[in-house]
């Protein structure tokens, strides 16, 4: 109970600000956070936080910015898939799903393909009958649902200096990410070539 009423709990402070109204603060809230899970590895909660920072940057018109952390969580998914496959091939194919969606929403449609091939990879090694047509159709509802933000606020937060410096400060931060390297063999294994070195 303490830790939920806890006023230093970064992810309820950042609903707080966000249900407020306050973009710009839950924005810098999530990204602590998202700092904080990644220095004990759980890629998906900080996934999570990024997203959330993204969207509150989207929601004030900072598209670019909003952009930039889009990119990073689908990066920290990617990541996650990494991370599980070789204990969980479930978890590994959910995370591709989201990073698909995420490299779409950053704009990065090659990036998008390279998952989209791992994704359907994957999926035929568990499943011989699963085909491209599946696959196809799995994405393809990812890609749909994502839609420009119908509620964007016109509000005093603009792209800034300020912002930059804390997205900044962010990548700085979580630059020692763990990229997977310690499951190359495994990787190999499956997709046949050594992945790619990770943002």
């Amino acid at each position: 109970m303490d830790r939920i009423t806890n006023e230093s709990n970064l992810w309820l402070n950042a609903i707080k600000m966000e249900d407020e109204g306050d973009y710009l603060k839950a924005f810098i809230f999530y990204l602590k956070d998202s700092s904080e899970c990644i220095k004990q590895n759980s890629f998906v909660r900080a996934a999570l936080s990024c997203s959330c920072a993204a969207d509150c940057l989207a929601m004030d018109g900072n598209l670019t910015g909003a952009r930039q952390l889009y990119l990073q969580t689908a990066t920290l998914y990617e990541n996650n898939a990494v991370h599980v496959i070789g204990n969980s091939v479930r978890e590994a194919l959910w995370s591709y799903q989201e990073a698909y969606e995420y490299f779409n929403l950053a704009c990065e449609n090659n990036k998008a393909q390279q998952i989209y091939e791992k994704y359907v990879s994957l999926s035929r090694k568990i499943n011989p009958f699963f085909g491209e047509e599946e696959a196809m159709e799995s994405l393809r509802i990812r890609k749909t649902d994502i839609q420009p933000h119908s509620g964007v606020h016109t509000s005093n937060m603009q792209v800034s200096a300020d912002v930059d410096n804390v997205i900044k400060q962010f990548l700085n931060d979580i630059s020692v990410t763990s990229d997977g390297k310690s499951n190359t063999n495994l990787l190999q294994r499956i997709f046949n070539k050594v992945p790619e070195e990770k943002i």
